[in-house]
């Protein structure tokens, strides 16, 4: 395949100038948390004073700030927002959506964790907190990338257990 910058203009290791009509965008990357514990998830209330999703359930989220791993930005957003300790068992799914009214674009990872310890301790970002039983998780009212999320955190439990989804 034919390369979009002469060679002659190419340094090792540095991108190729876009083609013209293309344009280079920034977006947001987010981190979502799946906690479980005795086989129930936490899901988080969002504070009705959130600029995206205000008053929504979700099993929580943070954006990883710049220069910072997802997995240090992970912890730490489970840690403020829930007071809880985890281990991270792996990504469940990635996502693609429009955070808020500035519909700004963002990049979703999610990961599957378990708790480990701390006191369920609620931020200001949220209102309310309930542990829902692995059994509900497909029947609940909630976004796409929650559905696919749950969806692979039961496939996972049940080859887990031998199981076949």
């Amino acid at each position: 395949m034919a390369s979009l910058t002469p060679r002659s203009a190419r340094k090792r290791g540095s991108p190729a100038q876009p083609m013209s009509g293309v344009v280079n965008g920034k977006f947001l990357v987010v981190v979502a948390f799946v906690i479980e514990r005795d086989h129930h998830v936490l899901l988080l209330r969002r504070s009705m004073s959130k600029d995206h999703a205000p008053g929504e359930w979700e099993p929580g989220s943070g954006r990883v700030r710049q220069g910072e791993a997802p997995l240090a930005a992970l912890l730490r957003e489970v840690k403020e927002e829930t007071g809880l300790d985890v281990t991270v068992l792996g990504p469940l799914d990635t996502f693609h959506f429009y955070r808020g009214t500035a519909r700004e674009e963002a990049i979703g990872i999610t990961f599957h964790c378990r708790t480990t310890g701390g006191d369920l301790t609620l931020s200001s970002e949220h209102v309310e907190a309930k542990w829902v039983p692995f059994e509900q998780l497909l029947a609940l009212d909630c976004s796409d990338w929650m559905r696919r999320a749950f969806a692979a955190l039961l496939a996972r439990g049940n080859q887990a257990a031998g199981c076949s989804a």
